[in-house]
């Protein structure tokens, strides 16, 4: 009767989803009809609706492993005094698997034994959700595991307010997806201090509540751009350098609106994406370049904030701030970010013009010398 009663409700919940789903979408098309001028609101509704829908289809096509490695993982799992039940694996571009985990008794068990076991039984290396609890105890809870990704990605920050300021006015945000790819972002507000540093945090914040949610990078730039025009508080413009990294594939989607270059050190040169876009808050059609790079083992993503450039000399800032990279043999990310912002204040008696931030992004490949 109880599986009965939980059947029940796992459809009552996708039916809810589905039909929300369609409601939303049939928002979207009822608001094109009658809004030929406004189509970022429609994009958006369907986008929610396209988001609902891909749950959906996540949970109808999650299966059931193999019986023998079921039997191997649950024999394992209670040697080591865990019970395990409602196990799901879902296949897409990497391997998820679901768990629903506790104690026999009421004794703890960390979440990594765990984690190691179904690395084990499934052969290949898993890392945890970062909402999964770090320990089991006798209470039943649901804990995710993803398959680990080709590309290892370190990074490091060096940052430093101008000089007459003591809160910058740069914001940054550094998240790794369970849809194996990484979002790096660095958002400057206008001027420096307290008033910059509100404006460009809430962008980044509503960068990190879209991505959450499952929202495509470029619509969460639609959506968070009419945001901020629509605010009443904030109207000064924010720039946005956002890098979207494939952790499988090791491509980078670099997305900038009003933002400086951002260099991508190589084994023997510097590359340089640049972009001539408006910043957010300008425009009503949010303007931005999107360039795509592959990348690959022991290549560095540097993202800068305008203060960096300002602090050098001379008309060349991008060819110096070359030369600066290049000069650099150091391999940690941090210590790279380090000798970049020092290298740039050194031009200006150690003082920052501006604002200044350095994001470095090493990428590793794991199947390098395997």
């Amino acid at each position: 009767m109880k599986s009965t009663y939980k059947d029940a409700g796992y459809t009552y919940t996708i039916n809810r989803l589905q039909e929300t789903a369609k409601t939303f979408r049939n928002l979207g098309d009822v608001y094109g009809e009658t809004n030929q001028k406004e189509n970022g609101f429609r994009r958006q509704l369907i986008l929610v609706a396209d988001i609902l829908e891909e749950c959906v289809a996540m949970n109808l096509n999650a299966r059931v492993p193999e019986r023998p490695k079921s039997r191997i993982l649950e024999r394992r799992c209670m040697a080591m005094g865990i019970a395990v039940k409602d196990i799901k694996i879902l296949d897409g571009k990497r391997r998820e698997v679901l768990i629903t985990a506790k104690t026999f008794m009421k004794g703890c068990v960390s979440e990594r034994i765990l984690r190691g076991i179904v690395s084990d039984v499934f052969g290949i290396r898993f890392f945890s959700n970062q909402n999964n609890r770090v320990i089991i105890n006798e209470e039943p809870d649901q804990y995710v595991f993803y398959q680990e990704d080709r590309f290892r990605i370190l990074s490091g920050m060096a940052r430093k307010c101008k000089e007459s300021e003591n809160t910058s006015g740069d914001n940054f945000l550094l998240k790794r997806l369970g849809c194996g790819k990484m979002v790096a972002a660095i958002a400057d507000g206008c001027g420096s201090g307290k008033r910059a540093f509100a404006e460009s945090r809430m962008v980044i914040e509503l960068m990190e509540s879209c991505i959450e949610a499952g929202f495509e990078e470029r619509t969460a730039i639609d959506l968070i751009n009419s945001a901020y025009i629509a605010g009443t508080n904030f109207n000064n413009p924010v720039t946005m350098d956002m890098s979207v990294l494939d952790c499988q594939a090791g491509v980078i989607n670099c997305i900038k609106l009003g933002a400086v270059s951002t260099f991508i050190k190589r084994d023997n040169w510097v590359e340089i994406i640049k972009s001539t876009t408006l910043p957010m808050g300008v425009l009503e059609q949010v303007d931005y370049d999107c360039t795509t790079k592959k990348l690959y083992d022991g290549n560095y993503v540097i993202m800068i904030s305008d203060g960096v450039l300002d602090n050098l000399s001379g008309v060349n800032k991008e060819e110096q701030m070359v030369e600066i990279i290049n000069n650099i043999n150091v391999k940690k990310p941090a210590a790279i970010a380090k000798k970049i912002l020092d290298a740039s204040l050194q031009n200006h008696n150690m003082e920052a013009f501006d604002d200044c931030t350095v994001m470095v992004l090493g990428v590793f490949d794991t199947y390098v010398n395997v």
